[in-house]
């Protein structure tokens, strides 16, 4: 049990780090998009919407905890919501149909058993009978 709960805190910490190192180039990349963002204009229907897009500067005292919240979100993403969209989304219909289809052999080896048996049940008792163990009972006194 400690060589798991071992392994259990290091693939947890490696995923936090991979998590915060992840965040870190998501957000650079997003704040560098950011500052070329006047370089282009939204158009629809020949009105220019670059002006109706504002967005808050990231590198105020609250760019830091964005960051960290985002490294936690996307660490948290990784660790708890991927595993659990796997098992039910892909996990659980793959066991609903092998319990189903063991279902439907044991159901169907039933049958066979019944449809079988006025034919085995012969076979049986001749192969019983060859079988047998002859040798007399000694008598009890």
């Amino acid at each position: 049990m400690s060589k798991f709960l071992k392994f259990a805190a290091w693939t947890a910490l490696a995923v936090l780090m991979a998590s915060l190192v992840m965040g870190g180039l998501l957000l650079g990349l997003a704040q560098e998009g950011l500052a070329q963002a006047g370089s282009w204009h939204v158009v629809v229907d020949g009105e220019d919407l670059g002006n109706l897009i504002q967005l808050g500067d990231l590198e105020t005292e609250h760019g830091v905890f964005g960051l960290v919240l985002a490294a936690l979100a996307l660490g948290f993403t990784l660790v708890v919501v991927l595993p659990l969209v796997l098992v039910l989304g892909v996990g659980l219909p793959i066991l609903a149909v092998v319990v189903s289809l063991g279902l439907v052999a044991v159901v169907l080896t039933g049958v066979s058993a019944l449809i079988a048996a006025p034919l085995l049940l012969p076979a049986l008792l001749v192969y019983w009978l060859i079988k047998r163990d002859r040798r007399p009972v000694p008598a009890s006194a």
